[in-house]
């Protein structure tokens, strides 16, 4: 009995190191989590000497464009160029028929000719042939007044008598008034021979000649019109006509554009409003050239932005005397706003964006570490890094994006 209570005693005094025993063998069959590894590339932070800039899309443009239209009616009788032909300044383009214009030319000539006729006979008086003359007309009208007078008187009393009728006294009394008429205007004539022309008259025949200037220079400048020439170098862009069209006053003819210099115009974002100034060097390339850099330099900036795109109109001249740059064409512009300092860059592939924070991730000691950047301007595949990096520092630059504060890193080598 004693012996049976004894066993008792000792299994009940190791059953609470058997029971720990177990718990224990069961904790040490769970597997221990091990520590997630994120697979990335880093880059070193660099530190070069780089000029800022801003970068833009923009379009080229004529420096000029007119169309060159007729100022005269007529028939188009000769086409002197076409689309493509160069041009140059007061070159002949087009020929209209000048036919009546000429003679409408002529009979101005004629016009004016006999109207300084006139003045001149006006202002030089009387000759003493002419005075002459009028003298003679005097006198003969007077000899047939007085003689018209006579054969009146006779009239009359015959009349009286009954030997003629009251038509043939009628007819004797008519003859005298003409003849008194005709003495009148003779004396009043040889008065105007001999005094000389009033100065009303010489002022109305000062006018016609005025006038008949005018109507000649008006006519010799519609002939004028009949050829009509480029008002500036350039190509001819479109033809609107073909030779033997009826044109009016004001049909256009020809548009014709000067490329020498291009126009380029571009936009800028409201950021970068403040870094443009007239005077300013552009650099652009074409992909028609993509080989080749094209220099300007700023000549207008708008003086407002544009209200729904919030972005500023810029223009700038650019030498083209090959002609090779086209109007028409897309080109990349890249405006030069300051001078080249040296800066740290990262490649943009490395930027994590939340709203309106900027962050890298670096590694350090095999884990990742967040930080916050500002950046500035892109160069390329590259952006410039204001604040939150040193040159040196190695950059997460792909697999960063499921990345965390303190996450171990297999960098590739």
């Amino acid at each position: 009995m004693k012996i049976k209570l004894r066993v008792a005693s000792i299994f009940l005094s190791t059953l609470p190191v058997l029971l720990l025993l177990n718990a224990c063998e069961k904790v040490s069959s769970i597997p221990v989590a091990e520590e997630k590894v994120y697979n990335v590339q880093v880059r070193a932070a660099e530190k070069r000497p780089l000029r800022p800039f801003v970068e833009a899309i923009g379009t080229l443009n004529p420096y000029d464009e007119v169309t060159v239209s007729t100022e005269v009616d007529g028939i188009l009788k000769d086409l002197k160029v076409d689309e493509g032909t160069k041009v140059s300044r007061d070159m002949l383009l087009a020929v209209i028929d000048d036919t009546d214009y000429r003679l409408e030319t002529k009979r101005a000539e004629a016009v004016l000719e006999g109207a300084d006729s006139r003045l001149q006979q006006l202002l030089t008086g009387a000759r003493p042939q002419e005075i002459q003359l009028a003298k003679a007309e005097v006198n003969q009208t007077l000899a047939d007044m007085e003689k018209r007078k006579a054969d009146m008187e006779r009239a009359k009393k015959l009349y009286q008598d009954k030997y003629i009728s009251a038509q043939e006294w009628d007819s004797a009394r008519t003859a005298y008034e003409v003849a008194v008429a005709y003495h009148k205007k003779a004396k009043e004539n040889y008065a105007l021979v001999v005094e000389g022309p009033r100065q009303e008259e010489i002022a109305a025949a000062r006018a016609q000649l005025d006038q008949s200037q005018a109507a000649l220079s008006l006519a010799r400048q519609k002939l004028s019109k009949t050829k009509i020439f480029s008002p500036l170098a350039g190509i001819v862009r479109v033809r609107k006509v073909s030779k033997g069209e009826l044109v009016k006053n004001g049909t256009p003819l020809f548009v014709i554009i000067q490329s020498n210099p291009i126009k380029l115009r571009f936009t800028m974002t409201e950021r970068d409003v403040g870094k443009v100034k007239n005077g300013q060097g552009v650099s652009l390339r074409v992909d028609a050239f993509p080989e080749r850099e094209f220099k300007g330099e700023v000549t207008t900036i708008y003086p407002s932005l544009e209200e729904k795109t919030r972005t500023l109109l810029v223009e700038a001249l650019v030498p083209n005397p090959e002609g090779i740059l086209k109007p028409g064409l897309f080109a990349k512009v890249i405006l030069y706003t300051g001078q080249a300092r040296e800066t740290v860059v990262i490649p943009v592939t490395a930027l994590l964006y939340e709203e309106t924070k900027v962050k890298v991730f670096v590694e350090e000691k095999g884990h990742a570490k967040e930080k916050a950047v500002k950046v500035g301007s892109k160069y390329g595949e590259f952006m410039e890094i204001v604040e939150g990096l040193q040159g040196g520092e190695k950059v997460v630059v792909a697999g960063q994006q499921n990345l965390s504060e303190g996450g171990k890193l297999n960098v590739a080598r």
